[in-house]
């Protein structure tokens, strides 16, 4: 089969190829998550707005540091969220970005979300500039009808030399 010529024809791939082929892969294997379980809701409810503000810490792994501030909607099954952050790295320096991200969300006395974003925006302290993306999971639990919390996880790609992984809390306030 042609197949089977593939690796006659095409020349060997390095590991950061490989690493970028298989960023892409997951990423598509993400969007057509969200697609195909589009239209089934966990519960249907009006939309929600929030205002989000959200801080992560340092670990030993990953010096960075994102505090974010922004918009959160759900809409029965989906979520949208654009955030203002600003990142702080011992090795990268700081940095603005604007972070833009869509997701499906299971909707129940605690929210869960899965979902994928982009981060566009300028590093000051190396004048270069930033364009990452993320594949994102987090919960959002609803203390009283105007005051919730917040946690999610995500995973960086092309912010910086490696994948970056974060963990925020934060604090929702519904307008």
């Amino acid at each position: 089969m042609i197949f089977n010529l593939r690796p006659t024809i095409f020349h060997k791939q390095d590991s950061s190829t490989s690493i970028r082929r298989l960023d892409i892969q997951f990423l598509a294997y993400m969007l057509l998550f969200i697609f195909f379980l589009s239209g089934e809701s966990a519960q249907a409810e009006s939309k929600k707005n929030y205002l989000q503000i959200q801080r992560s810490l340092a670990t030993e792994n990953d010096d960075l540091t994102v505090t974010s501030i922004g918009g959160l909607l759900f809409d029965n099954n989906a979520g949208s969220h654009v955030d203002l952050s600003y990142l702080e790295s011992d090795a990268n320096g700081k940095g603005l970005t604007l972070d833009v991200g869509g997701s499906y969300v299971f909707r129940w006395d605690v929210s869960f979300f899965v979902g994928i974003g982009v981060a566009l925006g300028y590093n000051w302290d190396n004048d270069d500039y930033i364009a990452s993306y993320y594949p994102e999971a987090g919960a959002v639990y609803e203390v009283t009808k105007r005051f919730g919390l917040t946690v999610s996880g995500k995973r960086y790609f092309n912010l910086y030399d490696k994948p970056e992984n974060i963990v925020k809390l934060g604090l929702l306030f519904t307008y």
